[in-house]
């Protein structure tokens, strides 16, 4: 059994190893729950949703790559549920869709950037783990 930490408002999405894209920023859309708390942070559950913006990523313009639309992360959870759903948990990761703008210039003038590895980085918390 592999114990792993339950995330919490505090947690952070990053780039897998193995993604295309670095850089950038990431605004988690999805909303805690206001129910279940870890470190004094409601607790994030699946499907965990995101945009992301200002990436790079090979023969793309630095700074273009982004989603087109708010993407989502779905937990790897088994035995734990807050609120009916699955908690997102460190190391929870899905390949996303993303874009750029083409270096140099082309027509078109936006492509697809493949892949694009996102994760759950940090748990945000350490009191809670779960298998």
């Amino acid at each position: 059994m592999t114990l792993i930490k339950t995330m919490n408002a505090d947690g952070t999405l990053g780039h897998k190893t193995g993604s295309a894209v670095s850089g950038g920023s990431f605004t988690i859309t999805s909303t805690p729950s206001s129910t279940t708390e870890i470190s004094g942070k409601g607790v994030y559950v699946s499907p965990l949703e995101f945009t992301f913006t200002g990436g790079n990523a090979t023969g793309f313009v630095n700074g273009s790559v982004q989603t087109a639309v708010p993407q989502k992360i779905t937990s790897g959870a088994t035995n734990v549920q807050v609120d009916g759903a699955d908690t997102m948990n460190e190391g929870d990761f899905a390949t996303v869709a993303m874009i750029g703008t083409i270096s140099p210039p082309a027509t078109p003038p936006t492509g697809p950037v493949t892949p694009a590895i996102v994760e759950v980085a940090t748990a945000g918390q350490d009191k809670m783990e779960n298998d």
